[in-house]
């Protein structure tokens, strides 16, 4: 009786004042029941994978589980980095 959503946004897009209400219509009325949050920029991932010691607290979710980005292989970092455009 509900989906997960998981959004990415770049972090940028919490300044801005559409980000709460666009978040609220989602649950209202009878919308979504959960979303997950990537809240990071391509070029934060890009240095992480660079610098892995750096970013070791770096965490990203993927389908629906909490993941330290660092402790990916190389290629699950190459395919998050690749789905973060922005």
């Amino acid at each position: 009786n509900g989906t997960s959503l998981i959004l990415d946004f770049h972090p940028n897009n919490l300044k801005q004042d559409i980000f709460i209400p666009l978040i609220k219509s989602y649950f209202e009325p009878d919308g979504g029941y959960h979303i997950q949050f990537n809240v990071v920029g391509k070029d934060t991932l890009c240095k992480a994978q660079e610098n892995p010691d750096d970013y070791r607290g770096l965490v990203v979710r993927i389908a629906g589980y909490s993941v330290l980005f660092t402790e990916l292989t190389k290629a699950a970092q190459n395919d998050i980095i690749a789905r973060t455009q922005y």
